[in-house]
């Protein structure tokens, strides 16, 4: 009954401070929503790419044929000059260029073998990968052709048959569970799940914080309930933070249509042990503060740090030994790529590991946070009913 009564108190508490309902609700929502819509084009395509060609001769213009065909690529600019090809770069017209030599025809159709420069601007990754692939794609293609023509040419011999004998292997490619190879399929469901747990962290840090400054003003009636109070504060922020979640999966599978293959039973499994996780995390975070405003400028410091040491983006495989160690002191680098795995590919290997990781998190984290505050608590209150 009591429970019953903290908990009334503490929803009460958070309506009247509707903060910390906006950044459980609003913050996954709001990532969902404007990086969503960053995403909506969902691939990268059509990157502006210069080209010169020095030769302009039928052979070479066979080549700039192909890479106009180019899903990945577009010739946007032709240029008469290597200046104007570094121009073009440097002034960020096109992303890459291709320059074709004037000898290039001659020295393929006399065996020597030609080369054909591509340069692009380094300073984003995504659009040099995307285009140096496309390149090399392009390059070997138009190299095996060109190979068959000539030796057809030379022989009398089928083209067809000459050209699977000059390349008589071929690359399949097979991309599982994101065919596509989208960026929203990509990105969305990890930056959406730092917004949820940083959501998470502010409310539950609030309420926590709250608690030490109306015990320091001596205005607190629930002096000798403190593990109580801490009680009511889990049990009614993780109900909210599980609802907060429906409505995340809800707006990822039906406004950003990106299924969900693995049984919804295992998703809300893992998210509630998560959401354990998390709010021990914050309580004991927050514990390490007297103020709420103290609490918020620690904890700002956080989403970026956790979001790259979860290993989301660049694998944690990859990552010195000791900087693991310190990534697996956050709940989300026991959550954030599973999520995506369960989404994308419908199982995941480390769902057990992850849950077992994230229940170890909640019960020290909120061992040490509940201690913490219970002694903050009483002294406050001391400070209080002095004042």
């Amino acid at each position: 009954m009591k429970l019953l009564q903290a908990m009334k108190r503490e929803l009460l508490l958070a309506v009247r401070d509707p903060r910390r309902l906006v950044f459980l609700f609003g913050a996954a929502v709001a990532y969902l929503i404007v990086f969503g819509l960053l995403y909506v084009p969902n691939l990268v395509k059509d990157v502006p790419c210069v080209v010169y060609d020095a030769e302009n001769s039928h052979f070479s213009r066979e080549l700039v044929r192909d890479i106009e065909s180019s899903d990945s690529m577009k010739a946007a600019v032709f240029v008469t000059s290597e200046e104007e090809m570094q121009n073009a770069l440097n002034t960020k017209q096109a992303y890459a260029a291709i320059e074709i030599p004037p000898d290039f025809s001659k020295k393929v159709k006399t065996g020597q073998g030609a080369d054909v420069l591509y340069m692009a601007n380094g300073a984003n990754i995504i659009l040099t990968n995307i285009t140096s692939s496309a390149m090399q794609d392009i390059l070997a293609a138009f190299s095996d052709r060109a190979a068959a023509e000539r030796t057809a040419l030379r022989t009398g011999g089928d083209e067809q048959l000459l050209q699977h004998m000059i390349a008589p292997v071929h690359v399949h490619l097979r991309v599982l569970y994101n065919t596509t190879q989208g960026y929203m399929f990509f990105f969305l469901l990890g930056l959406a799940m730092v917004a949820f747990q940083q959501g998470i962290f502010f409310a539950v840090g609030a309420a926590v914080d709250g608690e030490y400054e109306q015990a320091q003003a001596g205005a607190h009636d629930w002096q000798n309930s403190s593990l109580l109070l801490l009680a009511a504060k889990f049990v009614l922020y993780w109900c909210l933070a599980m609802l907060s979640y429906l409505l995340v999966v809800f707006l990822v599978q039906e406004v950003f249509e990106i299924p969900l293959k693995a049984p919804l039973g295992t998703l809300l499994t893992l998210a509630a042990i998560f959401i354990t996780a998390a709010i021990a995390f914050a309580v004991f975070f927050s514990s390490l503060f007297n103020r709420e405003m103290e609490f918020v400028r620690a904890i700002i410091m956080y989403p970026v740090p956790a979001f790259i040491f979860s290993g989301y983006t660049w694998p944690q495989e990859s990552m010195p030994v000791w900087l693991q160690q310190i990534a697996g002191l956050f709940p989300l680098s026991w959550f954030s790529n599973t999520v995506r795995e369960l989404f994308l590919a419908g199982h995941s290997p480390r769902l057990a590991a992850d849950c077992q990781a994230l229940t170890i998190l909640a019960v020290v984290f909120m061992g040490l946070g509940a201690v913490i505050f219970c002694l903050k608590m009483r002294h406050y209150c001391r400070l209080g009913a002095k004042n």
